[in-house]
């Protein structure tokens, strides 16, 4: 069946009208300032009054990806209720209308710099950190971190690996004099016992030598002037600065069933671009420390602490 040439006509104006619209959509130049005034862009402009929140917005990092560091933010936008915005809204499973404003990606400027002006110029409606965890407050208010009186406070764990390595350097030895009496032609204890000596002698000195690592290394938290410092046994430590932290927070881990209680950093957006977080909610990293039972103490030596130095940073979500 043929179509009529009207119906190819439509087709052809109605595609002309599109490309026209993308052609000039492109040509314009795309343009962001963020002032004291508020957000300005090439198609809109909106008066601090009139943004509810404004936010970087983390997605997960992709399996398919070729790259090893997570993707750059996007910059969201919560205009105040009443408030119309000239651009199609983000499907969300709220009621809060929210907006894409741009890819990190495509900016000449870094995230740590357009974090800095929106943390200069945007006060409250910069959103640090999920408002189920933190009420939004300007980047500028602190905690007490700098008056506390008294030093550095560490968490040390590293008891049972000392035991470990003992243990299994016991193993090892006793199956190394089973392997070497067994070189010589004598069987010492059970045929079975000198048949295994050389595969146990090699796996035991081995798990001797990786609890002695974690020995050396022990599990540590360590909560000072100068920020948080998270080393899990045997690793490097990771380090969180006060002046890079948005939140700080104790609750159950989101990602798998178990009940304790986890301490969790929240950072300030743009502070650790190369680190993937343990989750993300509403777009914000959250950096999983340590279970608090793990810790000596456990959460009724540690929390008051971390509480005297996070000050307002701090919340128990649990």
């Amino acid at each position: 069946m043929r179509r009529a040439p009207w119906c190819w006509a439509s087709w052809g104006g109605l595609a002309a009208w599109a490309g026209a619209k993308d052609l000039r959509k492109a040509r314009r130049p795309f343009r962001l300032r963020i002032d004291a005034f508020g957000i300005t862009l090439h198609d809109a402009e909106l008066a601090w009054e009139q943004i509810d929140a404004v936010s970087l917005w983390h997605v997960p990092n992709r399996g398919d990806s070729e790259t090893t560091s997570p993707p750059k933010p996007r910059l969201m936008l919560w205009p105040a209720p009443g408030v119309a915005f000239p651009r199609k809204p983000d499907r969300t499973l709220g009621d809060r209308r929210r907006y894409t404003l741009v890819h990190c990606e495509d900016l000449d400027q870094s995230v740590r710099e357009l974090t800095a002006v929106l943390a200069e110029h945007g006060g409250a409606a910069f959103e640090t950190a999920p408002r189920s965890v933190r009420p939004p407050v300007p980047v500028t208010v602190s905690g007490p971190e700098s008056r506390v009186l008294g030093e550095e406070r560490q968490f040390v764990d590293g008891r049972r690996a000392g035991t470990w390595t003992l243990v299994w350097a016991a193993i090892a030895v006793v199956h190394s004099y089973s392997f070497w009496e067994l070189v010589h032609g004598r069987v010492v204890g059970p045929a079975a016992f000198a048949a295994v000596a050389p595969p146990g002698a090699i796996c035991c000195w081995c798990l001797a030598g990786r609890s002695y690592g974690r020995w050396r290394k022990p599990l540590r938290l360590r909560v000072g002037p100068e920020g948080i410092g998270m080393r899990q046994a045997g690793n490097d430590e990771s380090f969180f600065a006060w002046r890079d932290i948005a939140a700080v927070t104790v609750h159950r881990s989101p990602t798998s069933g178990e009940t304790g209680l986890w301490l969790v950093v929240w950072p300030l957006p743009g502070s650790r671009p190369d680190d993937d977080p343990s989750y993300l909610i509403d777009g914000h990293k959250a950096f999983s420390l340590v279970r608090l039972d793990r810790l000596p103490g456990g959460a009724e030596t540690v929390l008051p602490v971390v509480r005297q130095y996070a000050g307002e940073r701090y919340s128990e979500t649990a």
